[in-house]
């Protein structure tokens, strides 16, 4: 039975306080420095009096480090120890509430300040789980309590923390569940529209993309190949605006033909020219192409950077919703 498996069965029920990695009825101590240098953090016992899920995750996540010195470079600094037990750390966040999360990580991060090694050990383990692309754990809005705990340390100078600074500007702009920033874009018939006055149905898919990237295509075919996507199109409820990031009209003299020629978008697909005030003022992050934002009908974020994939689960929850309540 795994660490991450006991962690969710004493959110359930309580009552399961062991270390990973050995079955129930063969727990044994740790003893020795190389078991030491191995083993698990043991989990802290729950009062009962805590009985939702979520006020137990909270708990677990303030007291998670309790028997952890960082003043034990041995741990501190062993990167197998510190990755075994952030991952189940990370295995919590899912289950408590944001504000919990917040705090547990900047008293997690102070704690480590006592030794600058194991610091920036820990600070990039957290962004390999957190921030990578491929990561199953990849969540910016998990990493964010890491950035402001990293971008505002004194143990760090200005020139080790200008990345997490950029990280942590970058990850506060468009966060799922505020309003889109608004830009302005030209479409294919040389007028002037902003997001915010575009029409949409009961989600819009943000496409920022380049006519000349491979990738843009196949993104691009994979989801017009999709059953549930074409149909929710033809439903009126799916909108999809495409911009063009690469030449705003200021480049490109005929702004009319640089949506669609690169990738032959779908005709039921919103063509736009991005101004040059998009890419100029950083009002998004666009990491790499396309980059995809799923918005609701008010342009709040639902999915912020998300993959493909994302975009086409969450459109099928919501289909799913849908016939549930007869809409």
């Amino acid at each position: 039975m795994t660490k991450s498996v006991l962690i969710l069965i004493s959110l359930l029920i309580g009552g399961i306080y062991l270390s990973a990695g050995t079955p129930i009825n063969e727990q044994v101590a740790v003893s020795g420095m190389a078991d030491s240098l191995s083993a698990e953090l043991p989990l802290p016992a729950i009062p009962d009096s805590l009985r939702t899920p979520r006020k137990r995750a909270a708990y677990l996540l303030a007291h998670f480090w309790d028997s952890m010195s960082f003043a034990d470079t041995l741990r501190s600094r062993n990167p197998g120890f510190m990755e075994q037990n952030l991952v189940n750390y990370l295995s919590l966040f899912p289950h408590a509430p944001a504000e919990a999360r917040t705090e547990a990580v900047h008293l997690l991060m102070q704690r480590a300040e006592a030794d600058k090694p194991a610091y920036l050990l820990l600070a990039e383990l957290a962004e390999k789980y957190l921030y990578t692309i491929g990561s199953p754990m990849q969540s910016e809005e998990h990493f964010i309590p890491f950035l402001e705990a990293i971008a505002h340390t004194p143990l760090l100078n200005d020139t080790e923390k200008s990345r997490p600074r950029f990280l942590l500007s970058a990850a506060l702009k468009n966060r799922p569940g505020t309003i889109a920033t608004d830009f302005a874009y030209f479409t294919p018939e040389g007028d002037h529209r902003t997001l915010h006055t575009t029409p949409s149905a009961h989600c819009l898919l943000l496409m920022f993309y380049n006519p000349d990237c491979t990738h843009c295509r196949q993104t691009i075919a994979l989801l017009h190949d999709d059953r549930l996507f074409k149909q929710m199109l033809h439903d009126g409820l799916l909108t999809v605006l495409a911009i063009n990031t690469e030449n705003t009209p200021e480049t490109a003299p005929r702004p009319e033909a640089a949506p669609r020629a690169g990738n032959r978008l779908p005709t039921d697909w919103m063509a736009g020219t991005a101004s040059h005030t998009l890419t100029d003022n950083e009002l998004y992050i666009l990491p790499s192409m396309p980059t995809l934002y799923l918005l609701d009908k008010e342009k709040h974020v639902l999915l912020k950077e998300a993959l493909p994939e994302q975009v086409l689960s969450h459109l099928a929850k919501e289909s799913r919703n849908q016939s549930l309540h007869g809409e």
